[in-house]
């Protein structure tokens, strides 16, 4: 056995409001030599590498999906195609959808205390497999672009925020698309976009939004994304044509039914080509990020995602 690795932002909003929660989980790692507080990208990347060279058998990520995601880029550049250690996310960040898939139960340091007992018991750890995507050298769980990124930034421009703003930012969004209001402009503006999935072409169209994801659920309680868990492999496109015929699809999805085909374009998929005219912005696990105009969105590789 080679230990477990546990990396952390000390910096972080959560960590900088509860530093005594950050200070248990140092003092529950088995071995302090392999607890990493990079507040830097590089520092983050130094961390991988120590962890490839030192052989361990889970990396413990302590934060968000933005955590998550800056932390499995790194991995994936140390790594450079050897067996990946298994992966432990502490459900550390405002925003935790890969957590929240995974079903994990209590806090963060509940969660490690467990993967830490399992551990040196010498038990089989539980894990599931989910597939990365891979955009550019970027690496994450859930890609967006349209009005995914404008309900990021609505988001975000909270002071503090949480699952109750995004439930509200949901509902205003909604509720100003009936109206015709001015929050559904800003939201939906349609960019022509071709979109090309596995070597099938859906025709260039404006797209309002889409998402791409390996997760079967994007949130709030709805499975929108729930044929992402028919193949670990593969990943969920879901592209919204009709702004006039989302609202009500809302308790369809609620439900984990399927949306018709005249709102969206739905497929799933290993390898996506999005040809679009003009430069646009996209998310990757809430992180903002901008294309010139055409981006490759594929899968792999397989993750072991601890679930104790």
């Amino acid at each position: 056995m080679s230990g477990i690795g546990l990396v952390s932002n000390p910096y972080s909003k959560k960590n900088r409001k509860h530093p005594e929660r950050l200070q248990q989980l140092i003092d529950c790692a088995p071995d302090r030599d392999l607890v990493r507080l990079p507040d830097t990208f590089e520092k983050m990347d130094e961390a991988m590498e120590h962890f490839k060279k030192t052989g361990v058998d889970i990396i413990a990520i302590n934060g968000g999906d933005g955590t998550v995601h800056v932390a499995l880029t790194s991995m994936m550049k140390a790594y450079r195609g050897l067996p990946l250690p298994k992966i432990a996310i502490l459900k550390g960040g405002t925003m935790n959808m890969t957590a929240t898939n995974l079903k994990l139960k209590g806090n963060t340091v509940a969660i490690f205390k467990r993967v830490v007992k399992a551990y040196n018991e010498e038990r089989e750890i539980k894990v599931r497999k989910i597939s990365l995507l891979k955009v550019n050298d970027r690496y994450g769980f859930i890609f967006g672009s349209g009005a995914v990124c404008t309900f990021m930034d609505l988001y975000h421009r909270s002071s503090n925020p949480s699952p109750l703003v995004a439930a509200k930012s949901v509902m205003a969004m909604a509720g100003s698309m009936l109206v015709h209001g001015k929050l559904a402009k800003e939201f939906f503006k349609p960019t022509w976009q071709e979109l090309n999935a596995d070597g099938f072409s859906f025709g260039r169209a404006p797209y309002l939004a889409f998402l791409i994801t390996t997760l079967p659920s994007v949130g709030l309680g709805m499975d929108l994304t729930f044929r992402a868990k028919v193949d670990p492999k593969k990943a969920q496109m879901i592209a919204f044509r009709n702004k006039a015929r989302i609202v009500p699809q809302v308790p369809r999805v609620w439900l984990g039914r399927a949306i018709p085909p005249d709102v969206v374009d739905d497929t799933v998929g290993s390898r996506f080509f999005i040809n679009g005219e003009k430069s646009f912005r996209y998310t990757l696990d809430g992180d903002m990020y901008s294309s010139s105009g055409k981006l490759v969105v594929e899968t792999g590789p397989l993750l072991n995602l601890v679930t104790e």
